[in-house]
């Protein structure tokens, strides 16, 4: 989650400075061999797949041109809204309410926000904070709907409209699926492409997956299933584990997990601020020259890229694209429509050494996306 997103399971606590992506870590699970990829293909299976990620690598790396939607109601009057980022020291986070508290203010809403504060203890609390002032709608950022239940259930009883940017699908809310699930499965997918092109269709993947939060399955069964279809590639260790121990059991881990593979080629981790770690790992045991895929784009990520030092290649969203976007969603709820379409406008971009030269700090998404919202909505 910087990493998007996504916070963990209730009183545990989330990493910092990813698409919202909070992390979670406890006592790393046994490891699993993945039967699904087997690597006995011939050189024409290999040939035809790297053919087919080359080509889904190169659209990815294309500048996206999406902006806004073609349509959207008129913006709804005099509303109060407040952003609730599930840690203001989050860059994933913070990053996307700070850009939708600027797109309310761009439209005529009052907003204002209310930090999270890492916990779900704390962020129930900003929820409540929040219905206190009498809103109209509220917006959470890389917050899992489970784990403020209880403050969600009274902002229901109040008629307080809520937007849970960068988590799964949830009833507990009126809209949940911005980034969408295919989106999600996107940024896991194109990374096994990354991969295969890499490689020249001969992956030989260890794997690691957080189970803290739900929308990571979508990326990490994404990049899973896409190497799957490689009848040339191998998925050699896949193993799990969650945030509390990220800073020592995951290096150990790297480390033994390379060790007992040690012809593998490729790494994948499922997020960017979790990429420092498998790097401790392999240099560790003085592995190099190993391909190394997060995603999420945070900015340190984006750097860690352009300068060589060990990253390859990430799948980023523009996070201020998706603080927009929350708005757009909101005001399709104030307006009885429905906030798919506020979605389906988010891209992913895959970013590696040649693309991170010309990125200083975040990926902006390539379009001047606040014009197009303010044409959209008819605004400035």
């Amino acid at each position: 989650m910087n990493t998007h997103h996504l916070r963990p399971a209730r009183g545990r606590r989330p990493a910092r400075g990813l698409l919202a992506v909070g992390l979670l870590v406890t006592p790393l699970l046994a490891a699993c061999q993945s039967a699904g990829a087997g690597g006995g293909g011939s050189d024409a299976d290999a040939a035809a797949i790297v053919k087919e990620s080359d080509a889904r690598v190169k659209a990815a790396m294309a500048d996206v041109t999406t902006g806004a939607p073609s349509s959207s109601p008129p913006v709804q009057k005099d509303k109060f809204v407040i952003m609730i980022p599930c840690s203001v020291a989050s860059e994933g986070c913070a990053q996307p309410a700070r850009a939708a508290l600027d797109a309310a203010e761009e439209i005529g809403w009052r907003a204002q926000m209310i930090d999270g504060k890492d916990t779900a203890d704390t962020q129930n609390a900003a929820v409540r904070q929040a219905l206190a002032l009498k809103p109209d709608g509220i917006i959470t950022f890389a917050i899992n709907p489970k784990t403020i239940q209880g403050a969600l259930d009274e902002a229901r009883r109040q008629g307080v409209k809520v937007v849970a940017s960068s988590a799964t699908k949830s009833d507990l809310v009126d809209f949940s699926d911005n980034p969408s699930t295919e989106a999600w499965k996107l940024s896991g997918s194109l990374l096994a492409d990354y991969a295969i092109t890499r490689t020249k269709g001969r992956v030989k993947a260890l794997v690691l997956h957080d189970t803290g939060f739900d929308v990571l399955v979508d990326r990490h069964g994404a990049f899973v299933d896409r190497l799957r279809e490689c009848k040339t590639c191998t998925i050699q260790e896949d193993q799990t584990f969650t945030f509390s121990d990220l800073a020592n059991s995951v290096p150990r881990l790297v480390q033994q997990m390379a060790q007992r593979h040690p012809d593998f080629n490729t790494i994948y981790i499922d997020y960017d601020y979790a990429v420092p770690a498998v790097l401790q790992g392999l240099r560790s045991i003085g592995t190099e020259g190993k391909v190394v895929l997060g995603s999420d784009g945070t900015s340190a990520a984006i750097q860690l890229i352009r300068e060589g030092g060990g990253q390859s290649a990430t799948t980023a969203f523009a996070l201020g694209w998706i603080g927009w976007s929350d708005v757009d969603a909101l005001n399709r709820i104030f307006a009885g429509e429905s906030p798919e379409p506020a979605a389906e406008v988010i891209g992913v971009k895959l970013i590696d050494q040649s693309i991170a030269q010309d990125i200083d700090g975040l990926w902006g998404g390539d379009v001047d996306y606040e014009a197009a919202y303010r044409t959209l909505w008819k605004v400035g």
